[in-house]
Parts: C-alpha cells; sequence; structure tokens
C-alpha cells in the first residue's frame, strides 16, 4: 500500500483573512488529494508584542526538522511573522530537503512559489468606475514599488486608462505603503487643495480606502458625490463605514487550492483533481455611486457568517471557571474536553501531554521525558470527552497526531511561559474551516488550568520540609476537593454550613474563605451551579415534569426553581428544553 502524503502548513497565527482563506482553499484540495496534513499556525502575533509567551510558541516550528513531512506550503506574512522568524523559517525549510511551494511570491531563491495575478480583477474595478460611473479623472494609489502585486495593480491601471483613451499621466498614479499613512498623506493633499480633486481614486487595497474616505468625509469632503473611492482585497472591515467601500474580493481560496495541488505534483509527479471555487468578484457598495447591493452579494456574506444563536450559545462559557474547580487530571480533561462545543463546527479535538508533564501531575507511568507525548482525552463521535492513555510516541514522529483516515489538523501547544505542558489537535473533517478566537481562548484556558493543576499537587503534596502549613494545606485540599466532589455529585441534598463545618473540622469563615479560594467561587454558588447542571441533563434527556425536575435537583418551590433557572441560564426551563 502506498504511503499517505503527509504536508505541512507553515503560517504564523491565522488572524489575517486572506492567509485564512488561503489555509482553506489547501486542506480542501489535500482531501481531493488523499493527503494528510498538519498546520504549524502558533497562536502568537510575532511583531505586536514579543515576549515569553512568542518564545515559547515559536518553537513549533521546530517539528518541520522532525523529516517526517514529504513537502511544505509555506504562508509567509511580514505582518505577522517579521524578519527573525521568516528567516528561522526559511532556513529550516531549506534544510529539510523537501519540496516546499511559497505562496502568493513571484520570486524566490529557495523555493518554488506560487502567486496571484492581480492584473484581470484590479483592471475589472478601473473599468467598472468608466464604464458604469462614466469617471474619466480617475487617481490611482498602490502599494510599495518593490511588491509585485502594487505593480501589477498600477500596471491594470495604467493598461484600462490607455485602453479608453484617457488622460493619465504621472501626476495620475503613485505609490503608497498598503497602509494608513499613504491615504491620509494623500487625503492631505486633496484636502489643502495641493491637488485638484479627481472624479475617482481607485486604491491598491481596502486599508487605504477605508482610510481615505474617513479623512475626506471628516474634511468635508462627499464620498461618492464629490470623489467616488474604490477598494480592493475584499477583507470584511471594509463594511464598517457609513459610506460602504466597494471593492473586488481576491480569490484567495483558488490561490491555497492551487498552490497544493502544484506542491502534490512535484512531489508526486502526478495531477489531482483541481478544487475550482468560483471567483467571488465585486462587493459592491455606496463609495463608487452604486446605489443597490446584488441579492447573491448579500447572500454569500450571510453564508459565511456564523449563526446567531450559536454565538450566544457560546458567549458566556464558563471555561476557565469551570477548569479551576477540577480535582484531578482527569477531571480537568474531562471538563476541558465538555467545553469543546465553543469551538465552532469543530469535528474532534485530542490533547497529548508530555511524558514529563504527567510525572509533574503526578502519574506513575510517565518516564518524565519532555520530548515524548501520549494522548491523554479526546471528543468522541458525538463530542463527548473521552479519557484514556495511549503509548508514549516521541515528539519529533509528527504523525502520531493524526489519526488512520486521511486527516487534516491544526497542532498548537499547551504551554504556560516556558513550561510546556503538552499540544492539542483540531480537526473539522472534511469541512475546510480555520480556527477562530473561541479556539485561541480554549487553549489559554486549558494552558493556564494544567500549569495551576501541577502547580497545587505540589503545595498540597510537598514533604514535610516545607513545614506544617503545607501539610495543613494537603489535608485541606483533600477535605474541600472531597466535599466538592459530594456536591457535585448530590446537589439535591440539603445542607447547612454547620453540617459542612463538621464535615471538613473548619470554622464557618475558614471554610468560605478556603473554598473560594481554592475553586474561585463560594460553597453555595457552587451548589447553584450543580443544580442548574442536574436540572439541564434531566430536561435535555428526559420528559420529566418542570415540578418534578425542581424536586430531583433540591429544589422544594417550583416558582423558586424556575426563577433560579432564568438567572443562571437566561431561559426557562421549558425554553431550554424546547432550545
Amino acid at each position: 500500500m502506498e504511503k499517505r502524503l503527509h504536508i505541512g502548513i507553515v503560517a504564523a497565527v491565522l488572524t489575517r483573512d486572506h492567509i485564512r482563506s488561503i489555509v482553506r482553499g489547501a486542506l480542501k484540495q489535500a482531501q481531493e488529494c488523499g493527503c494528510n496534513v498538519t498546520v504549524l499556525a502558533p497562536l502568537a502575533h510575532f511583531t505586536r508584542k514579543p515576549g515569553v509567551h512568542a518564545d515559547t510558541e515559536r518553537r513549533l516550528y521546530q517539528l518541520i526538522d522532525s523529516g517526517e513531512f514529504d513537502g511544505f506550503l509555506y504562508i509567509k506574512d511580514d505582518a505577522t511573522m517579521g524578519g527573525e522568524i521568516i528567516a528561522e523559517l526559511e532556513k529550516r525549510l531549506a534544510g529539510s530537503d523537501r519540496f516546499v511551494m511559497t505562496v502568493d511570491e513571484n520570486d524566490s531563491q529557495l523555493f518554488d512559489c506560487t502567486q496571484y495575478d492581480d492584473y484581470y480583477d484590479f483592471s475589472k474595478v478601473v473599468e467598472h468606475l468608466v464604464q458604469v460611473h462614466g469617471c474619466q479623472r480617475i487617481y490611482c494609489i498602490t502599494g510599495p514599488e518593490q511588491f509585485f502585486q502594487a505593480q501589477t495593480r498600477l500596471r491594470a491601471f495604467l493598461d484600462v486608462m490607455a485602453k479608453y483613451a484617457l488622460p493619465c499621466d504621472e501626476s495620475c498614479w503613485e505609490y503608497g505603503t498598503f497602509w494608513v499613512d499613504s491615504a491620509e498623506r494623500l487625503a492631505g493633499r486633496l484636502i489643502s487643495g495641493e491637488m485638484p480633486l479627481p472624479e475617482a481614486i481607485v486604491c491598491g487595497n481596502d486599508m487605504m480606502a477605508v482610510s481615505l474616505i474617513k479623512c475626506l468625509i471628516g474634511a468635508g469632503i462627499r464620498v461618492p458625490e464629490d470623489v467616488a473611492v474604490t477598494g480592493y482585497d475584499g477583507f470584511p472591515f471594509s463594511a464598517n463605514l457609513d459610506v460602504t467601500l466597494t471593492t473586488y474580493v481576491r480569490n484567495q481560496y483558488q490561490l491555497g487550492a492551487d498552490a497544493f495541488r502544484r506542491l502534490y505534483r512535484n512531489i508526486t509527479g502526478r495531477l489531482c483533481r483541481k478544487v475550482v471555487r468560483p471567483d467571488t468578484g465585486f462587493v459592491v457598495g455606496s463609495s463608487c455611486g452604486c446605489k443597490t447591493i446584488p441579492a447573491n452579494q448579500a447572500l454569500m456574506r450571510q453564508n459565511n457568517a456564523r449563526p446567531k444563536m450559536w454565538e450566544e450559545e457560546v458567549f458566556c462559557d464558563d471555561m476557565g471557571y469551570d477548569l479551576s474547580g477540577a480535582s484531578d487530571l482527569d477531571d480537568l480533561l474531562c471538563r476541558a474536553l465538555s467545553h469543546c462545543y465553543i469551538i465552532y463546527q469543530a469535528k474532534s479535538n485530542r490533547v497529548y501531554l508530555t511524558e514529563d508533564y504527567l510525572n509533574r501531575a503526578g502519574e506513575k507511568t510517565a518516564s518524565g521525558n519532555a520530548d515524548s507525548v501520549r494522548l491523554c482525552g479526546y471528543t468522541g463521535e458525538w463530542g463527548e470527552p473521552v479519557i484514556c492513555s495511549g503509548e508514549p510516541f516521541p515528539l519529533s514522529r509528527v504523525s502520531g497526531f493524526l489519526g488512520d483516515e486521511p486527516e487534516s489538523v491544526y497542532l498548537s501547544m499547551l504551554h504556560a511561559g516556558e513550561r510546556i505542558s503538552g499540544y492539542i489537535t483540531l480537526s473539522y473533517g472534511e469541512m475546510d474551516m480555520v480556527y477562530d478566537e473561541n479556539y485561541l481562548r480554549f487553549v489559554s484556558c486549558l494552558s493556564i488550568a494544567l500549569d495551576s493543576l501541577v502547580k497545587l499537587r505540589r503545595i498540597c503534596t510537598s514533604s514535610r520540609e516545607g513545614g506544617v502549613r503545607q501539610r495543613k494545606n494537603s489535608e485541606m485540599y483533600e477535605k474541600l476537593t472531597s466535599l466538592r466532589r459530594e456536591l457535585e455529585q448530590s446537589p439535591e441534598i440539603p445542607r447547612t454550613t454547620e453540617t459542612m463545618c463538621q464535615q471538613t473540622g473548619m470554622s464557618k469563615s475558614a471554610l468560605q474563605k478556603n473554598y473560594r479560594a481554592m475553586f474561585g467561587r463560594s460553597i453555595f454558588e457552587e451548589l447553584i451551579a450543580f443544580r442548574i447542571k442536574k436540572a439541564k441533563n434531566l430536561l435535555s434527556t428526559t420528559d420529566m415534569p418542570i415540578v418534578k425536575v425542581a424536586e430531583m435537583c433540591g429544589y422544594s418551590s417550583e416558582s423558586y426553581f424556575m426563577k433560579q433557572f432564568r438567572r443562571e441560564t437566561g431561559m426557562t426551563p421549558t425554553e431550554f428544553r424546547n432550545k
């Protein structure tokens, strides 16, 4: 049986919209080619706030050296990577002795390249102003002269102006920065009268177009009545204006698919069926003078949005609080995996912990090797948490993070500062999805909770050298976790502060203070949460009457139960059951 290709997609944090689209197209083409894919995209913005977190996240790129990848798709992004990271990456990729395909680059001395040709698309933006709105005096501002994208867009502008015999000399265009500063300088010259106001301005990207419109409107120059403005790229922020932006959506998705297909051909010598996504084309706004938005465009934007009901459901997820109350490692993993629903459309998550971490967490079977990991938990077919203890494998064997079937996974590190606890994989199955901010929140909460669990255990299990106080902390921890476990398992049983004080051997004030310090909530806040949790389960899995559910959860009054349930969940028990 022929070995399945394993491709690494190397990128920075997937926050920029055009890079997310490239990755989605590449993943779709990978499915068509039957390849395994591991996405190495650290969860850090390397140019914004460097520090310990970013330094640790960049260690994910060390997996390039594993020798287990058959090729790499390299998505370079100066804005989020920075020169130092790019230099490190390209050195590792060049040293891998594997095929490397860079995306949206026109020239590389090291690797093969696939680039997007903006000429045709940018021409259509200029022609829209000429043909639809009758503009003749048009100005163009593009990006830096050394960028081939900026040169291509300027060439398209000049050719369209020549095609329609419109006046266009060197005073009608300029190189900019693809950033707000060049748009602000242009606006200043127009506002001061240093430069005559044209009928329209074609901007090389949306960032410059948005900034230009804001400056002009702020100075009393109307858009589009006095001057029309268009952008390019089709980023989502382009609609966040009173004057909505007319722009053009680059088909980055197709770029990613084509780049992956070309990489596959380089490695295997075979062609694979091409994934084709229709060009999304124009996004019509009011900034060019158009009055109506095409129906298919409105539908396209609606289809790309996450469901409002889902966003409301995950908005108040209490993962951080929930994980702080875990009694041991298995309990922590079970709690964490039950919160994976906050990651939209995720099919599976798997948590791998290092042998070193497991040793520090008190797992006697762990060797203490920091370069070896094992599967410790995952989400089942229906999203339920499954706790396990897989066979350890060296971190260099990246294929160990993959399943038996062709699979694409995002691989991320679990760490608190320099202390690495393990790794997590995220798979969307056959869907060409990219992680979002909720995945970052999930990874952050789990990383902090894993680190805190070891710290707490270290405090509670220290030897006598730590003195009497540490021994008392250990005893207190055992008593309070035992009490909490009873509250969670049987929240319906009536309890008083006095009986709990007797059970733990603490005074009332000590019990309340230590419980909150250890678990982040008071005893009765926890009891209410456990009762509501049990009520949700009964409402979801049985047709038991509301009054019986209230009784089973320890409420003597149905009306009080309904009031408390609504306060905690934002809906009545009946609404929750129907939902």
